[in-house]
């Protein structure tokens, strides 16, 4: 054993809907702006919140949040309704931008979770 941890920075779930998804379903397809580290982190509700539980953060693609053939894929596991309505959510987020990044947030078994 190395010493190291492979552990990253958390991951914060501010949108209501995504919450719900992470939580109801154990794991969350999830917009962000800039390109994170993925891994085994934690999650919280906000900026400075507290630890919620564990989870394994897992990069899928860049992408352009508004072609919707590029969200489409990961519709059901966002939480949200319609591509329509998860675009209002980056949007309300992030403000206007052409490119991100979607993340596989699944929570670890053994957290509080």
């Amino acid at each position: 054993m190395s010493g190291q941890s492979n552990h990253v920075g958390p991951i914060v779930f501010a949108d209501e809907t995504a919450r719900a998804q992470l939580l109801e379903h154990g794991e969350c397809v999830t917009f962000r702006v800039d390109d994170r580290t993925a891994g085994e982190t934690w999650w919280r509700e906000s900026r400075l919140g507290e630890k919620e539980g564990d989870c394994l953060v897992a990069h899928i693609d860049a992408v352009d949040p508004a072609d919707e053939s590029a969200l489409e894929p990961y519709r059901e596991l966002s939480g949200f309704a319609t591509v329509g309505d998860w675009q209002a959510a980056i949007a309300e987020l992030n403000g206007a931008m052409d490119s991100g990044h979607l993340y596989r947030v699944t929570v670890d078994g053994d957290s509080d979770v």
